[in-house]
């Protein structure tokens, strides 16, 4: 197990999900975006850095069915499974690092609001934007969240990379188009905010 795998894990094992600094009742913001991008509700989502998030319970209840949810941390998949164990429809489930991972498919839309910030070397976030491309279906859409300018600069023990608009454009090859970004305030579980910028990305293959 990797040090980055066994810090989440304790992480995920230590705190109810209510207690996490970026836990949210209503992904509100997630849900509206992908609504307005998705076309059909059989278009596949895969969602990076999922946690224990509640955005793919919400998915489902509106009629979506293919959803992938991918996460470092083994320990937060077992307690979406656990969450699902009920359910009728469960999500796929995979357990790794997004820069390394081979998905053998592509998705129609894209979500992560907790990985990119976190990747602090230019290498790391040229194979995340690689496996993006690799990954997305024609005309597919990312949506990427990140801390703001005047967000966080560390996040559990962490340190991370805030982005605005232009920052942001810089990081993107010339297959992704940066179509629009939305200022979002996270009111934290413990009433304290953090500034969160999200971007909704295009996939124009070549």
């Amino acid at each position: 197990m990797s040090s980055q795998q066994q810090h989440w894990n304790d992480i995920y094992k230590k705190n109810p999900s209510e207690q996490l600094s970026w836990f949210q009742e209503i992904p509100k913001l997630s849900l509206d975006l992908i609504t307005q991008i998705a076309t059909t509700k059989d278009q596949s989502m895969i969602d990076i850095g999922c946690g224990e998030s509640r955005l793919v319970d919400y998915l489902f209840d509106d009629g979506f069915e293919d959803i992938t949810l991918v996460d470092i941390s083994s320990e937060a998949l077992n307690k979406v499974k656990n969450r699902f164990h009920k359910r009728n429809k469960v999500p796929i489930l995979i357990s790794g690092d997004v820069t390394k991972l081979d998905f053998n498919r592509k998705f129609d839309i894209w979500h992560d609001r907790a990985v990119f910030h976190f990747l602090t070397d230019a290498k790391d976030r040229q194979a995340y934007m690689a496996n993006l491309v690799k990954s997305l279906s024609p005309d597919g859409s990312a949506i990427i969240a990140t801390f703001s300018l005047d967000g966080p600069t560390r996040c559990s023990g962490l340190d991370i990379v805030q982005y605005d608009e232009n920052k942001m454009r810089l990081v993107l090859n010339s297959q992704l188009i940066l179509e629009s970004c939305f200022h979002s305030d996270h009111r934290k579980p413990d009433g304290n905010h953090q500034a969160f910028s999200f971007f909704v990305i295009k996939y124009r293959p070549l």
